[in-house]
C-alpha cells in the first residue's frame, strides 16, 4: 500500500511530463508549418484545446486533437492573431516612443501605457481560454474576457505569477524552454481561468 501511495503520484507526473513535452514539440512543429506568423496561432489555439482535453480527462490522441484544431481553426484563428498583433505592435511602438522622452508627463503616459499592456495580456489569456472552453461569438468571448480581466484579480494574479514562474524555470534550468515554455504557459492560462469560470459560475 504504502509502494502504491508513491508509485501512483509518480506515475502521474511521468505521464503530465510527457504529455506537456509532446504537445510543446507539436507546438513548435506546426508553427514552423505555418510558416511561423501564420502558424503561431493555430497552434496556440490547438494547444490550448488540447491541455483543455487532458485537464477534462478526455484520453484521445494527443496529436489526432492537436491536428483537428489546428486545421478547423486556422483561418479563423489567425484573424484573431492579426488583431491581436496590430494592437501588440501599437502598444509596443507606444512604449518605445515614451522611453525616449524625459518629461515626467511623458513619464505618467509610459506608465500607463505598461499597465495597459498588461491588461491586454490578460484580455488576450481570458479570450484563449473562453475561446476553447465555449462556443460563442467573438464579439462575446471578447467583452466577457475584458470583465474576467477586471473582476477576478486573484485568477490574475496567479496567471502572471504562473508567467513569472514559467518563466524563471525556462531561464534558468537548461533545455526546458524546448519542451515545456509554451505548454506550461497554456497550463498556466486554463487554470487561472478556470479559477475565474468558478467564480462567476458561484
Amino acid at each position: 500500500m504504502y509502494l502504491n501511495a508513491i508509485s501512483g503520484p509518480i506515475y502521474t507526473f511521468c505521464v503530465w511530463f510527457y504529455r506537456l513535452a509532446f504537445i510543446n514539440l507539436l507546438w513548435i512543429l506546426f508553427t514552423i508549418l505555418g510558416l511561423g506568423l501564420f502558424g503561431v496561432f493555430p497552434a496556440t489555439v490547438a494547444l490550448l484545446a488540447t491541455l483543455r482535453q487532458l485537464i477534462n480527462q478526455n484520453d484521445g490522441s494527443i496529436f489526432k486533437t492537436f491536428w483537428t484544431f489546428y486545421k478547423e481553426e486556422f483561418i479563423k484563428s489567425n484573424g484573431v492573431g492579426l488583431c491581436v498583433v496590430l494592437l501588440s505592435l501599437i502598444l509596443i511602438s507606444n512604449i518605445q516612443f515614451l522611453q525616449t522622452m524625459n518629461t515626467g508627463l511623458s513619464q505618467v503616459f509610459y506608465l500607463a501605457t505598461i499597465i495597459t499592456a498588461c491588461f491586454f495580456l490578460l484580455v488576450v489569456c481570458y479570450f484563449l481560454s473562453l475561446y476553447v472552453e465555449f462556443q460563442a461569438p467573438i464579439k462575446t468571448h471578447l467583452k466577457n474576457a475584458f470583465l474576467l480581466a477586471i473582476y477576478n484579480p486573484v485568477a490574475s494574479l496567479t496567471m502572471i505569477f504562473g508567467f513569472f514562474a514559467v518563466y524563471l524555470l525556462i531561464t534558468f534550468v537548461s533545455g526546458v524552454g524546448l519542451f515545456f515554455s509554451m505548454s506550461g504557459l497554456g497550463l498556466v492560462v486554463l487554470s487561472s481561468a478556470r479559477l475565474a469560470f468558478r467564480k462567476v459560475d458561484a
